[in-house]
């Protein structure tokens, strides 16, 4: 998909809202059987009936396209991008409307014993010795961003550009491309599951992430993206208690993860 967006015109003259999703399972999930049952198209469904004045029209793209049609002021909004002081600049961000644990270090089945102190891995320890795989153009987070921006273009920080955000980046590591992959621990056991390679790979908790991640609906820093916001912050009070809101997530949850998600989900709900 390479037209802009103004080349999208809405039926008899309706306005049209552009959502741009990343190809990013459990998110924003395209094919296989559970297409369209990912917590981005649940939030996009919710858009969708609750702003029925608006064509509502959805392209799958990369972070770096949509970020650059936002930059270019087209009129787009985009599910789950976590704000960061860059991204403020030409963007403007609602109320949190999605919560994802802390991101977590993908390392090969039976690896994982060598790099546990206490149970969790330093980050910034494992890529002063050991090849890490990222996603072009993604944030982990503030406090891993941290840690991993002041190394982006050393030796052990290979960067893939993917269309498939995590997809991608779990080839290369069973591969032994790199030696780790960040991933948010659902996002890798669906993959890994679907896959049928679920028992390759190992999840480690890091010290440099401690906290739940929170993404939030983008739209260009313009007149048009400031009024959607407005809308779409509306919309998000009033849903996100719901059950059915929160189940959209849990449902792609490891089971004995459930409940400490819970209790962080009433933090998320208290975030403005």
């Amino acid at each position: 998909m390479f037209l802009p967006v103004h080349a999208f015109a809405g039926h008899n003259g309706t306005a049209v809202i552009t959502w741009m999703h990343a190809d990013f399972p459990p998110f924003h999930i395209i094919d296989g059987p559970y297409a369209g049952q990912g917590p981005s198209d649940m939030i996009h469904d919710l858009m969708r009936r609750e702003l029925p004045d608006f064509e509502h029209v959805v392209i799958t793209a990369n972070l770096r396209r949509t970020f650059n049609w936002m930059e270019n002021g087209e009129n787009v909004l985009a599910v789950g991008i976590i704000p960061t002081p860059e991204r403020r600049k030409t963007m403007l961000f609602s109320i949190p409307c999605t919560m994802t644990p802390p991101v977590s270090l993908v390392v090969r089945a039976g690896e994982e014993g060598a790099l546990l102190r206490q149970g969790r891995v330093s980050l910034r320890e494992f890529v002063s010795s050991h090849r890490l795989g990222v996603a072009t153009d993604r944030s982990y987070g503030a406090e891993l961003d941290a840690v991993l921006n002041p190394a982006r273009g050393g030796g052990n920080i290979v960067v893939n550009s993917g269309p498939k955000l995590f997809d991608s980046l779990m080839g290369m590591l069973l591969l032994k491309r790199v030696d780790g992959v960040l991933a948010y621990p659902f996002e890798a056991v669906y993959v890994a599951r679907m896959k049928g390679e679920e028992e390759k790979i190992a999840l480690v908790s890091l010290d440099d992430a401690m906290v739940p991640v929170m993404g939030c609906i983008a739209a260009p820093r313009t007149a048009w993206g400031s009024e959607m916001i407005a809308r779409v912050n509306e919309v998000l009070r009033r849903h996100r208690p719901e059950p059915e809101y929160r189940r959209a997530f849990e449902r792609w949850l490891t089971p004995g993860s459930v409940e400490g998600y819970r209790a962080l989900y009433e933090d998320f709900l208290r975030t403005e």
